[in-house]
């Protein structure tokens, strides 16, 4: 925390809603039967913006008044880790560092956490990705640049990388910063997405790409004054 804000990362999350006719609960409800010993189920959802604080594994809706600033590049912070890629294929044939617990290298990626990729002289500010499609074979290691949509974006990592994982960023170049305001409940389709209610303090369509990066913020959260 500094001067009483607190890090995290912006996160939508997808909020479960009733069916708008019962004809589509009925159709709904029989497929969950068919499909029940997959363990999954079907439903009806839309994106509702949250973040996801430095210090829980618990995200927290975004509420009118948090004062937030958001990152497209990363300066400082606690760094988990700075390291050189140098991949062990022994055991998995896209690799897992050297030297690093497999289960922890995994769940960084999970959860994306921010990171700062240098290549060849290049920084690249991003999150980490486990990177995953039809023929990959696979997670392929990967950091998605901040603001960089699909492959544009996309650096699957290589041996001779640095690599600098952080837990919390406290300081970089800001994207945006001011007041959260937000729109009443109003679900729209937005691309391929459905969100739960209009971002008023910039353009819905901005906020939920930046929600999808799981950019690194600084909140002070208005019921803190």
């Amino acid at each position: 925390m500094i001067d009483h804000f607190k890090a995290g990362t912006l996160v939508a999350k997808y909020v479960e809603l009733p069916y708008e006719t019962e004809e589509e609960k009925a159709k709904a409800d029989k497929m969950n039967a068919e499909i029940a010993h997959l363990g999954i189920r079907t439903l009806r959802s839309a994106n509702d913006w949250f973040y996801l604080p430095a210090d829980s594994k618990e995200p927290v809706a975004l509420r009118k008044g948090d004062f937030v600033k958001v990152f497209k590049t990363i300066s400082e912070g606690h760094v988990l880790h700075d390291l050189v890629i140098d991949f062990d294929r022994s055991d998995y044939h896209h690799g897992f560092q050297k030297g690093m617990d497999q289960g922890e290298w995994s769940k960084m990626f999970r959860n994306e956490l921010p990171a700062k990729l240098i290549r060849d002289g290049k920084v690249i500010h991003g999150a980490l990705m486990p990177f995953c499609e039809t023929g990959t074979e696979g997670v392929i290691w990967s950091v998605q640049e901040y603001g960089g949509l699909g492959y544009d974006g996309l650096n699957c990592l290589q041996d001779g990388d640095q690599l600098i994982i952080f837990n919390a960023v406290y300081s970089g170049e800001v994207e945006w910063e001011g007041k959260i305001d937000l729109g009443p409940t109003d679900i729209k389709k937005i691309d391929w997405s459905e969100v739960m209610r209009d971002t008023l303090h910039v353009p819905t369509k901005q906020w939920m790409y930046m929600s999808y990066d799981h950019r690194p913020i600084l909140i002070k959260p208005a019921l803190e004054g």
